[in-house]
């Protein structure tokens, strides 16, 4: 836009002028107005000065440290797996002895000796038969080999009796199990989910197996680790623990199946190479070793599970058994059941609201092929109720999720809680399996 500029001597009145002359005042008008527009290009509007660059004065300016928040320093592997280990212990052990305490006082107030919690009864019997003498009779078949075998190494120490060695076999077992049920639960949830679930296995139902010269503890421990192995795809490891699972007890069987088809899969998914291989192949040599040396010896294929039959009355009978135990105490044909009868009934009422929310909590399918593989082949054999307990006691993880939910508590109610069942499981879990002798 062209600024309009007064010249010296002009006058403001330009239409008068333009009715004097019209030609004349026309051209003049045109000719100023044509200086004028030069005039204003010409004249250059001053150029305002630039702002200072303040950039490098605030980036010279350096804002002041803040001193870092304290962080906790990282615990080292091996010290880390340390401290876990002696909480597992702290927890597992010092429930057993609560509940051996209440033990000693349930005797005291019945004026029953203390050798009773160490008599040689039932299969504690046959295990130290066959440690101290072998397999002598056709009925010491029945127990595989690797628990006896253990009890006669450790009756190298001094001064101790089979009975003891027994003992001190199951107490150490039964220690690894828990360790092992402790990083199971911790691999599937959390570390104080897998500290409850071993302080809910250590108060099960007739949980004195786990002390008494038996070989649960034993199997137990390799189950939980075998299990965690596999959860970890340590193959080699998985296939080596199950293997000797299945020279310790026939519940073996759900733990091959467990192991086998997640290495089966694996397989079909061509994933670790040639580690599946080798765990799917080594994992059941251990229990159809021992089926086959009982065949041998007895010249028959099947002579092991026919004595399970004939001897010790043991077969599947694919749940009939278990359907006439609850309709007898239904229709009344169970008249005064005893305490372990009603222990070993809640015990099997349990199994499938257990596995409902183990499956809800979704815990990886290998652990819940091992609980339903177990589950099917003690409720569904022919069999005596009053072991159903102790039948169960390796499908651990089925505790799991009440574990889960019971970790949520604050630590002051959760032991107090739990010391006072240990006291209580120093009667239904010790006392009671001893008085009826349910092992």
């Amino acid at each position: 836009m062209a600024a309009v500029i007064k010249l010296p001597g002009q006058r403001s009145g330009g239409v008068g002028a333009a009715k004097t002359g019209a030609g004349t005042g026309s051209k003049a008008e045109v000719e100023t107005a044509a200086s004028a527009e030069a005039a204003s290009e010409a004249v250059e509007a001053p150029e305002a000065p630039e702002a200072p660059d303040t950039t490098e004065a605030v980036e010279a300016v350096e804002a002041p440290e803040v001193p870092a928040a304290p962080t906790t320093p990282e615990i080292s592997t091996p010290r880390k797996h340390l401290r876990a280990v002696a909480a597992t212990l702290t927890v597992y052990l010092g429930l057993h002895t609560v509940a051996f305490l209440s033990l000693l006082w349930v005797l005291h107030l019945r004026a029953e000796p203390l050798t009773k919690f160490l008599h040689q009864g039932w299969d504690s019997a046959f295990y130290l038969g066959i440690a101290r003498d072998g397999y002598h009779h056709s009925t010491d078949y029945a127990f595989f080999p690797l628990y006896p075998l253990l009890v006669r190494v450790v009756h190298v120490l001094p001064w101790l009796s089979y009975n003891y060695a027994g003992v001190l076999t199951s107490i150490l077992t039964g220690s690894a199990a828990a360790v092992g049920i402790r990083y199971v639960g911790e691999k599937v949830s959390s570390a104080r989910t897998g500290l409850v679930a071993v302080a809910l296995w250590a108060v099960v139902p007739t949980a004195i197996i786990q002390v008494w010269p038996y070989a649960d503890g034993l199997f137990v421990a390799f189950a939980a680790w075998a299990l965690y192995a596999v959860l970890r795809r340590a193959w080699i490891a998985a296939g080596v623990l199950t293997f000797f699972g299945g020279l310790t007890r026939p519940s073996a069987f759900a733990l091959i199946l467990a192991v086998g088809l997640f290495a089966l899969v694996s397989i079909l998914r061509r994933e670790d190479g040639w580690r599946p291989w080798v765990c799917a192949a080594v994992a059941p040599l251990g229990m159809l070793g021992y089926i086959a040396f009982v065949g041998h010896h007895f010249g028959k294929p099947t002579a092991y599970f026919r004595m399970q039959h004939d001897a010790w009355d043991n077969w599947f009978d694919a749940g009939k058994t278990t359907v006439d135990i609850l309709a007898a105490l239904v229709d009344g044909r169970a008249e005064n059941p005893n305490v372990m009868y009603l222990l070993a009934v809640l015990t099997m009422l349990a199994v499938p609201f257990l596995f409902v929310l183990a499956c809800r909590q979704r815990l990886p399918w290998p652990v819940l092929v091992f609980c339903a593989a177990l589950s099917t082949l003690v409720l569904c054999s022919h069999r005596q109720i009053f072991i159903t307990p102790r039948e169960l006691m390796p499908a651990f993880p089925l505790l799991l999720p009440l574990a889960q939910v019971l970790s949520r508590a604050r630590n002051r109610g959760l032991i107090v809680a739990m010391v006072v069942i240990a006291a209580a499981s120093g009667w239904y879990a010790w006392f009671i399996p001893l008085t009826y002798g349910a092992p």
